[in-house]
């Protein structure tokens, strides 16, 4: 038995200075014959296929970021790999930030509904992945997709492969900002998934980063053990992604998911995770808070989005709502000034003792 890992970054996060907490737990990751592991960087990031003038690599970048270009072959990627890698008896654990977070719990859906195949079945890939992403346009058919799907899974699929353990930062909404937003089966809730953790930033408020929570199981269905934590500060001081001097406040949520994946069974070189947590900005209450809304992202805010269910909106700046119940990091009550509107119920989760 082994653990496989999967991480996935962000929209247009890819290796650099200033480091992701998808890219930081990598770092740490143990790699032997107990543990393999792939990265993948964001959607709308690296060298896309075709483009060959500087221009031409922009607009194809804007567009994996405006659209989800990309994405289907993101999760091609990622499945393919586990194809390959895994065996029965395996632990599969996903990680992932922003659209990279979006783009783990897809390829979560993709394994729950289609299965995953025998090493060397490359070809079916594209055509289950295009499946699923097919629901987003299910044109009233759904019940048949889902019943195809099932066929399809009987008939390719041979092993077992449940998610042991998903961890993602602040998932996004969805993958494309305009018009029809891409929603997917299963990614809010997932009945193969056996253990999840989220980490959402409470003080986000750009329009094309709403919050995508899990949601609790239908009636007659398994509760997962699924574990969300609302974290002080904007997307990247939740995923990480800001100067390294900068990091203090996104090292939290990295030190939170870090603990709470090691206790289930990830291989972690905790002198690199010491180390890690405490250079440049050391991991702090009072880390460097950030405000996202600067610049073109003003403009968004007046940019009607599509809403789930018909009609659209205008987002002009409003607070994402942390409902009653939450569990609320220590180091948001911890910030002087701290102004977010908490509910009146809510559970104070504290810094981890053994890591």
């Amino acid at each position: 038995m082994k653990n496989v890992v999967i991480c996935c970054d962000g929209t247009a996060n890819q290796f650099a200075a200033d480091k992701t907490n998808v890219i930081k737990l990598f770092s740490t990751l143990v790699q032997d014959a107990q543990q393999v592991a792939f990265y993948h960087p964001g959607v709308g990031t690296m060298e896309p296929d075709g483009a060959i003038t500087d221009l031409g690599r922009k607009v194809r970048r804007v567009l994996g970021m405006a659209v989800g270009w990309g994405l289907e072959k993101d999760l091609a990627h990622a499945y393919n790999y586990i194809m390959n890698v895994y065996e029965p008896g395996d632990r599969l654990f996903l990680f992932g930030f922003s659209r990279g977070a979006y783009t783990v719990r897809a390829l979560a859906s993709v394994l729950s509904m289609y299965g995953l195949f025998p090493k060397g079945n490359e070809p079916l890939v594209p055509y289950a992945i295009r499946q699923l992403i097919g629901f987003n346009d299910d044109n009233g058919k759904a019940d048949e997709k889902f019943k195809l799907a099932a066929d399809f899974k009987t008939t390719f699929s041979s092993v077992a492969c449940p998610i042991h353990f998903m961890g993602v930062w602040d998932t996004v909404s969805s993958v494309g900002w305009i018009a029809n937003p891409l929603r997917v089966p299963h990614s809010a809730y997932n009945p193969d998934v056996l253990h999840a953790r989220h980490a959402i930033a409470i003080d986000e408020r750009r329009a094309f980063f709403r919050t995508n929570r899990f949601t609790a199981p239908p009636p007659g269905y398994p509760t997962p053990d699924t574990v969300e934590v609302w974290f002080p500060g904007v997307h990247c001081d939740v995923g990480g992604g800001y100067a390294a001097d900068e990091s203090g406040l996104s090292k939290l949520a990295l030190e939170w998911m870090l603990a709470e994946a090691v206790a289930l069974g990830l291989c972690c070189d905790r002198t690199k995770a010491k180390a890690l947590l405490s250079e440049d900005e050391e991991i702090s209450e009072n880390g460097t808070m950030h405000w996202s809304l600067r610049g073109w992202w003003w403009l968004a805010e007046i940019v009607p989005k599509r809403k789930w269910r018909g009609g659209w909106r205008v987002n002009l700046a409003d607070r994402r709502t942390v409902p009653e119940e939450a569990l609320i990091h220590r180091s948001a009550l911890a910030r002087h000034h701290y102004s977010v509107e908490l509910p009146k119920n809510y559970t104070v989760i504290d810094r981890p003792r053994d890591f």
